[in-house]
């Protein structure tokens, strides 16, 4: 028996949970119900995203952030995202609980669950708070993941599930719990993918309520 690819295995466990669980796929519709929001305000939500084949990708400018519409409490996402090969830098990550637009600067009121490589499933704290059981490097906005998720390589999919429940925050990375945010100063808004200055693919966006 041929033994899976990671990226087989990766897949496998998107569909799984899409298959167990009541889902909604944030996808299906294209950039229906996304709205692109950029420090100067709303844009046209392809003005830094596309959708091909499924793909959600972004050049990573302007900067900005694609948001959903629809607000979101208990719930849980899943999704698959990947760098591009051989690019010595990267930075861009998802945000949950999203509220007030960029207070200030780029990024709305929101949890981020880091997506860059070699952090993955770090926290970054804007505009709201949370306690985590990881160190913080900056006094409670940066929560570093107590687990190594061990990333796919450049160019290879990785897996993130961000559970959200009424008093946590819960992120896994390749099956492998990073972070567990508790102490929340809120516990809903909408979700979103930021354009942070480099390319990144986005694929099975997955909610279940």
């Amino acid at each position: 028996m041929k033994l899976l690819t990671a990226s087989v295995i990766a897949f496998s466990t998107v569909v799984a949970f899409a298959e167990e669980s009541k889902f909604t796929d944030l996808l299906t519709k294209g950039l229906e119900g996304w709205q692109f929001i950029t420090k100067e305000g709303e844009k046209p939500a392809d003005t830094a995203f596309k959708i091909s084949d499924g793909i959600l990708s972004t050049s990573g400018t302007p900067i900005g952030y694609l948001r959903t519409k629809e607000t979101f409490k208990n719930y849980t996402l899943s999704f698959e995202w990947r760098w591009q090969p051989n690019t010595e830098k990267n930075n861009s990550g998802v945000l949950v609980h999203v509220s007030t637009p960029n207070p200030p600067g780029a990024w709305p009121k929101s949890f981020e669950a880091q997506l860059e490589h070699g952090n993955a499933g770090d926290f970054w704290c804007i505009g709201e708070t949370l306690k985590a059981a990881g160190e913080s490097p900056n006094n409670g906005k940066r929560w570093l993941r107590t687990a190594d998720p061990k990333e796919k390589p450049l160019g290879e999919w990785n897996t993130m599930t961000v559970v959200c429940s009424e008093t946590e925050i819960t992120v896994t990375v390749n099956g492998v719990v990073t972070n567990q945010g508790k102490t929340l100063s809120t516990n809903q808004g909408a979700i979103a993918f930021q354009a942070e200055g480099f390319p990144i693919e986005i694929r099975n966006v997955l909610v279940t309520k």
